[in-house]
């Protein structure tokens, strides 16, 4: 049960003739444990047992709130966090409200909101549209393959009304990520996020459709990255990058099953892990390819079974060379049985595999995990 606070006990700083409004606190807390199991093809295989948090609803609290300005129109706002249960730390690197923090006027046009959101294919936050197409609305873990945006600063967002079951979203991002310049990061690795503003930043753009009509539902999307550049102007690949995908998902009632299809080019990554570049490299033209996912998800024995297969097959784009290919193959499965409304357990297993065609070396990934998450 959510708890609705008047702001002047949840944030402490207004003065006593400020008007209260009413602010909701909500969360969740995921905390578990993982078995991974990696191989590489020539190396010896690498075991670990820890705890996790997350696997199945990533930890954090927020507050949100509301004012109704009359006419139709309403004012409101989304402050999220995210952090590590396991340990206490912060999430998105560092950031306070690193999972979402926006304000946005709504009214008979739609909505237009203007902060920090996740993108249409990141699996995150307001505007996200994976859950439409896809059975664990961005992969199980470390299982999942596919290419995907991501949360990004300095966002605008506009969504038009439901009409006859359609609904629109464009989104805009003036720099993606504030925290990362145009020089070389902690890490040591080069960046290439130039000022807010010019040129040189990272820039984001979308725009996707949904239609939800009883038991059927479906997406479609593009987005585009405007790559930034460092302060020699060099630029993290040579053209921009752009992902288009498209599924759906019909509901039986003794199961739901789920579709859903992209193509991308000109990725500096996919969610096949750090080993899609390791195996391949990563030329000025970055990754292409095409993924492909079938999921299901059905009650069984009072919980939910939900499961996926994946399949990505992808490239590195060479100039002056052959393009370099390789495949991914993944399946997952996940039970969760509620204990209470707010109050669940959760286990499940996956296997990923990722395959150079050239020189057939292969790195597999195992997992298993189990956790408990409570809402409030």
């Amino acid at each position: 049960m959510k708890k609705t606070l008047a702001a002047l006990a949840v944030l402490g700083a207004f003065a006593g003739s400020a008007m209260a409004a009413d602010v909701t606190l909500y969360g969740a807390v995921d905390t578990g444990f993982e078995y991974i199991h990696t191989k590489s093809t020539g190396e010896k295989g690498v075991d670990t047992f820890d705890m996790q948090t997350g696997w199945d609803t990533p930890s954090r609290w927020g507050l949100k709130g509301s004012e109704d300005l009359g006419n139709g129109y309403k004012v409101s706002f989304k402050l999220e966090s995210g952090f590590n249960s396991d340990d206490g730390t912060m999430g998105q690197s560092n950031r306070l409200f690193g999972r979402e923090a926006g304000l946005t006027l709504s009214g008979p046009f739609g909505s237009v909101a203007f902060g920090r959101f996740g993108g249409i294919s990141s699996s995150a936050g307001t505007y996200d549209m994976l859950g439409y197409v896809e059975s664990f609305d961005g992969g199980d873990g470390n299982v999942w393959g596919f290419a995907s945006s991501s949360r990004y600063d300095n966002m605008v967002v506009y969504q038009t009304p439901r009409f006859a079951g359609l609904q629109l979203t464009a989104q805009y991002s003036f720099k993606t990520d504030t925290k990362e310049g145009d020089t070389v990061g902690a890490d040591g690795k080069p960046q290439y996020n130039g000022d807010e503003g010019t040129s040189h930043a990272q820039r984001y753009a979308s725009v996707g459709l949904s239609g939800e009509y009883g038991p059927a539902s479906f997406a479609v999307g593009y987005e585009l990255t405007k790559y930034g550049a460092n302060t020699n102007g060099a630029r993290a690949l040579d053209k921009d990058g752009q992902l288009v995908f498209v599924g759906g998902n019909y509901d039986f009632e003794v199961v739901q099953l789920f579709a859903e299809a992209q193509y991308f080019k000109h990725q500096t990554a996919i969610n096949a892990g750090d080993d899609a570049t390791a195996e391949l490299g990563l030329g000025k033209l970055g990754l292409k390819g095409y993924g492909l996912h079938l999921g299901a998800a059905a009650p069984l024995a009072g919980g939910t079974l939900t499961a996926g297969l994946y399949y990505v097959d992808l490239s590195e784009e060479a100039v002056d060379q052959a393009d370099e290919d390789a495949k991914y193959y993944g399946v997952s499965a996940r039970y969760n049985y509620p204990l209470s409304e707010r109050t669940s357990l959760y286990a499940g297993a996956g296997y990923g595999q990722l395959k150079d065609d050239d020189s057939g070396n292969k790195d597999q990934l195992t997992q298993v995990y189990c956790g408990l998450v409570h809402t409030f």
